[in-house]
């Protein structure tokens, strides 16, 4: 199972907020802790906003923290809500896609049962979980520097 870049950097963005959830951050130091795209973390950030994850202030004291603990925060809701309408395979999509053999094809249950057991491990894990190992996580990531 693969997950698109957006709910990575989503989970990423969460990571690093609950690793030392008393502090504010940005989206510039996620992600040049991160070493990835600035442009893509802030659009990660936006969205986790705008659903509640995280509480964004504007401002020259501004940034970003987490809207709720970390333990309150499922990944494997979070991971559906950033992966709606990605299918695995072109029949799984809404539409029902293009697939010719679609009628007769055994893939598409299999898929499904997959997928279901995928997000059966993932609702088990808060994000608590995620970084129980805080302080190795905060200087890998140089939180707070």
């Amino acid at each position: 199972m693969n997950i698109t870049t957006f709910s990575d950097y989503a989970l990423r963005v969460l990571i690093y907020l609950a690793v030392d959830e008393a502090e504010k951050s940005t989206a510039k130091d996620i992600a040049a802790s991160y070493d990835i795209s600035f442009h893509h973390v802030a659009k990660a950030a936006q969205w986790l906003a705008r659903e509640g994850y995280i509480h964004a202030e504007r401002g020259r004291s501004g940034g970003i923290s987490l809207s709720r603990l970390a333990q309150d925060i499922n990944v494997g809701e979070l991971v559906r809500a950033t992966e709606a309408g990605t299918a695995l395979v072109d029949c799984m999509r809404v539409d029902g896609g293009a697939c010719s053999i679609r009628p007769a094809c055994g893939l598409k249950q299999a898929l499904a049962e997959a997928q279901d057991a995928f997000y059966a491990v993932l609702d088990r894990v808060s994000l608590a979980d995620v970084v129980v190992k805080r302080s190795a996580l905060s200087q890998l990531l140089t939180v707070g520097d």
